[in-house]
């Protein structure tokens, strides 16, 4: 009887594309982490019930009970109780499509390395363009505005819109390909065509120098709705009537819903807490230093904070910034490699003195242009369902016949969605 052969392709190597992905190899490290120092960095909970339920409550407690004084009657009749918070956080949901064809697979199904090579090409971008996505959202504040259209507004020829953004250094969130929506104010409604349709146009160059972006309409005409000042974001980001609130927002909540640019107003309502009550400690610290260079900006901030009780730990910032502060410190910039253990990585940063001890200062590309974050690390957490992006390996091997493959992924899970075909199907796909 006759060894009948067993040749490799696209079916019986899927354990190795798998291995690949395995999430403590560092070639995922490399995707996800390399160019995303914050994302790195930032404290997590990655295990399964890391934001399992329908919300997670982040309790605070922001001050203490009251019930003192030199008179006895006068401390026992000014008792209160602690001043305690709790947000209550809702999980957001961000997918990234990949799709495999049948024709790569049949190219490739004779050879196993050929078919890694290309299936791992498309997944790896796949990871990276949502995992830039999340280095992103980390530093905004939920409404998924990626930058603004500069004073120039948009010029159109038929469906070609032209225009710059409003600070050039934002490029980096843009890329060829994307599909843009707009909105007047940052979170609200996004702007119709002519046909009342909300009006989409997908970029086809970004110059990366001037911040010049070329769009061509794909969805509704054209009519002069987009006009400088107007915010840009990826069609679906945000919902076609906006949101109102933190929690209609499908952006993740970064850094600038946390610490707002302006204290909490007395109508503040952020996952059901109004931080107009103490604006430092529900809302964190502002400073502006805008009169002064960035060395003694930062001097000042952190003196400020730490007058409030804050032990910064870690200052980030864009680029130009960082740039910036290595000119002016001249010879006395120090550097130092910092690194974390959890995704074995490390980042050149510049030690930067203060009165509590040397800070190190990381350059971040999604960081927002002339904006520093005196974080302390550890009262942040970036909480998801298991790692952050991960592969969901349901249904990958022993599958027989005709499908569909489509790998969705997200902050959350890479979810493989296995659309089984039918008798039906199958003849219909073979006629």
């Amino acid at each position: 009887m006759a060894i009948a052969p067993v040749y490799a392709n696209s079916s019986n190597q899927i354990a190795a594309l798998k291995e690949l992905y395995v999430d403590d190899k560092d070639y995922m490290k490399n995707i996800v982490y390399a160019k995303n120092p914050w994302l790195a960095m930032i404290p997590k909970n990655e295990s399964p019930d890391g934001f399992a339920g329908k919300y997670i409550p982040v309790p605070l407690e922001y001050g203490n009970p009251q019930g003192r004084s030199h008179t006895f009657a006068n401390a026992q009749n000014q008792q209160t109780a602690s001043d305690v918070v709790s947000y209550f956080v809702y999980a957001v949901q961000d997918y990234q499509l990949v799709t495999i064809t049948n024709l790569l697979m049949e190219q490739t199904k004779n050879n196993a390395g050929a078919f890694v090579d290309e299936a791992s090409r498309t997944l790896d971008n796949g990871f990276r363009n949502l995992s830039n996505n999340m280095a992103f959202e980390l530093f905004y504040g939920g409404t998924a505005s990626r930058g603004q259209i500069g004073s120039g507004g948009v010029s159109a020829s038929g469906t070609t819109l032209t225009f710059t953004l409003a600070n050039p250094q934002t490029v980096v969130q843009f890329e060829v390909g994307m599909s843009l929506q707009a909105s007047a104010t940052d979170g609200g409604a996004a702007l119709t065509g002519s046909g009342a349709s909300v009006l989409v146009a997908q970029v086809t160059s970004v110059n990366r120098g001037t911040g010049a972006i070329t769009a061509v309409v794909v969805q509704d005409t054209y009519s002069s709705t987009w006009a400088a000042g107007d915010y840009l974001q990826v069609y679906g980001d945000i919902g076609t009537a906006g949101a109102t609130t933190i929690a209609g927002m499908l952006g993740l909540s970064g850094m600038a819903a946390w610490v707002p640019a302006t204290d909490p107003i007395s109508t503040d309502n952020f996952w059901g807490v109004n931080r107009s009550a103490d604006p430092t400690r529900l809302g964190g610290l502002r400073y502006n230093a805008s009169a002064q260079t960035i060395s003694e900006g930062l001097t000042s901030a952190l003196g400020f904070a730490n007058r409030e009780g804050a032990a910064i730990d870690l200052i980030i910032i864009d680029f130009v910034s960082y740039t910036t502060l290595v000119n002016e410190l001249g010879a006395k910039v120090q550097y130092v490699m910092l690194e974390h253990d959890d995704v074995e990585v490390a980042f050149e940063a510049i030690h930067f003195h203060s009165a509590y001890g040397k800070i190190p200062v990381l350059a971040d590309r999604s960081c927002q242009p002339q904006t520093a974050w005196c974080v302390t690390t550890d009262t942040w957490k970036l909480r998801t369902l298991g790692k952050a992006p991960h592969i969901l390996t349901y249904g990958l091997e022993g599958l027989e016949g005709l499908r569909v493959k489509i790998l969705a992924l997200n902050k959350f899970s890479l979810i493989d969605l296995e659309a089984r075909q039918g008798d039906k199907a199958q003849a219909n796909l073979a006629a």
